[in-house]
């Protein structure tokens, strides 16, 4: 069984010319089927629990109604939010953080009292990083930021500044980097406190020669750097019926195959990093 690391569950409507417009809602219906029912759909495909990395109020909404199977990392506005305002998502039950489309960089000086909350309440703090898709966060999408997105803000690298300056905040690096793949490879392997995913973006779809040689270059495994990565596909996971994330199973039982993992670093990647991660006391 797999605990997902990056799971949403959010909607929003198309207007006349195909784009998605505000409000952003839960994909989430009631249908013939129970949100028991549904577990059991992922549960049988292999699917334990999720990261559920969405706006607060449809975090919180899922959690209620999919109880243990959900896992709520409400993403922020990180340039709107404040650290009493992080601190209350957090005493409401949030594992961590979700940063997303910031309009400074990562590491900015201004965003390091939020990071800071995250640290002092032993939560996670998972970061997008590299490429952003244009329909949901460019003006006037249905997350919109002020301005149009830089995503060189987003790079693993900013993540080092973060680690230096609160070495022991549990990071999540979302995309393993896309394209940026050597510098997210570069913060897991030098941070003790950083793990990443390779969910989304195009991580499946590069040549598992490019992996092999990442995580066992010249055919020697790095145990300790590819026992750092989580399992996550990115994908919706409560639209009923839809079980779009068939493609990540297979790039990660691909993965473990080529590099011949042993059995112990599967499970660590499958499932006991979130676990780790998410874990508060």
């Amino acid at each position: 069984m797999r605990i997902d690391a990056h799971a949403h569950g959010i909607h929003a409507e198309l207007n006349e010319n195909n784009k998605r417009i505000p409000p952003i809602m839960s994909s989430w219906r009631n249908t013939d089927i129970t949100p028991a029912e549904h577990i059991l759909q992922h549960n049988e495909r292999g699917i334990e629990k999720v990261l559920l990395l969405d706006p607060p109020e449809i975090a919180f909404e899922l959690k209620k109604v999919f109880g243990d199977f959900v896992l709520p990392c409400p993403q922020i506005k990180i340039d709107e939010s404040s650290p009493d305002e992080v601190a209350s998502l957090l005493e409401r039950g949030a594992c961590g953080i979700k940063f997303i489309a910031p309009m400074r960089p990562y590491g900015d000086d201004s965003y390091l009292p939020i990071y800071e909350v995250i640290r002092d309440c032993r939560a996670l703090a998972v970061f997008h990083t590299g490429f952003l898709v244009h329909e949901f966060f460019d003006p006037g999408g249905v997350l919109a930021r002020p301005s149009w997105i830089n995503m060189n803000y987003m790079r693993p690298s900013e993540l080092d500044r973060i680690n230096r300056a609160f070495p022991d905040l549990k990071i999540l690096i979302a995309h393993f980097g896309n394209p940026w793949w050597d510098e997210a490879w570069s913060m897991i392997k030098s941070n003790k406190s950083i793990y990443a995913d390779m969910s989304g973006g195009s991580a499946y779809k590069k040549s598992m020669n490019m992996w092999k040689e990442m995580f066992a270059p010249n055919g020697i495994l790095d145990t300790k750097t590819v026992s750092k990565l989580c399992y996550g596909a990115d994908d919706s996971m409560f639209s009923p019926g839809y079980f779009g994330y068939q493609n990540f199973l297979k790039f990660y039982d691909d993965l473990y195959e080529a590099l011949q993992l042993p059995e112990e670093i599967r499970r660590m990647i499958d499932r006991e990093n979130v676990l780790m991660l998410t874990e508060r006391k």
